[in-house]
């Protein structure tokens, strides 16, 4: 029996922290998102540099990040109309909802291309790097030439078994104002400085720890991280630029 080929292509979006080049290495098609930092837009396209990015958010009173707006996602689909079937890979449900306005803008772009592409919407049940990582294995299984459904059920199976995240904030501002933590929550933090160690779960944010002082809830968060290492062949590990200088030497 013959096997048919589907060319594919793998979108996902800006959240998913991937640069452009990595983007470019891997064949994945990127929807900008968007920061909002005291209530100004900014399109997350590249134009704006990390460097300045992340002085806004330390000047600001308020910053957060906003879906795709559905103009957006129409151009980065009607861009790639010549592929068989799109594979979209998004943040998670739980924590945006960008899901949804995708879905909504793939039932207007079908209504007026006949000819369209499949589309597969693929929950990554994570956010930012986890979301890229996701992407970037959903682009390795395309290109060992397996079929669509072939590439989702690894790529569920992968994101189930084989990624773990464990993070540390060492300000709750944000998740405060995003509505992710309690008032209650945020004051105890703010007060003693008790940061949170939080992992994924089903796509959904859970602590799993805490320790008072940045330094301390780093090395917790190694501690954690390790368990998981033991039996994993690799390791992915990021920081923002903002990151206190007295816990460099613990990542490094």
């Amino acid at each position: 029996i013959q096997k048919t080929f589907v060319n594919v292509k793998i979108i996902t979006d800006s959240t998913s922290n991937l640069t452009e080049d990595i983007a470019k290495k891997y064949d994945i098609d990127l929807i900008p998102a968007y920061a909002i930092i005291d209530e100004k837009e900014y399109l997350d396209d590249g134009s704006t540099s990390p460097e300045v990015f992340y002085e806004l958010i330390d000047n600001s009173e308020s910053a957060k990040t906003s879906m795709p707006s559905p103009q957006n996602v129409m151009t980065v689909l009607e861009r790639n109309t010549e592929f068989d079937h799109l594979i979209m890979v998004h943040v998670s449900e739980h924590l945006s909802g960008t899901i949804n306005v995708v879905q909504s803008v793939i039932k207007q772009f079908k209504r007026s291309n006949k000819d369209a592409p499949k589309i597969t919407i693929f929950d990554s049940k994570g956010s930012s790097y986890f979301l890229g990582v996701i992407a970037m294995k959903a682009s390795q299984l395309v290109r060992q030439g397996l079929d669509v459904e072939e590439i989702i059920k690894q790529l569920g199976e992968f994101r189930d078994n084989d990624v773990q995240v464990l993070l540390t904030v060492t300000d709750l501002t944000n998740l405060f104002q995003g509505g992710r933590i309690s008032r209650i929550q945020f004051l105890l933090a703010d007060t003693l400085h008790a940061y949170p160690i939080i992992t994924l779960v089903d796509g959904a944010l859970k602590p799993v720890g805490k320790d008072i002082g940045s330094e301390r809830a780093c090395k917790k968060l190694i501690k954690l991280f390790k368990k998981f290492y033991n039996r994993s062949d690799e390791v992915i590990m990021w920081y923002a630029e903002t990151i206190p200088r007295e816990t460099n030497n613990i990542i490094g």
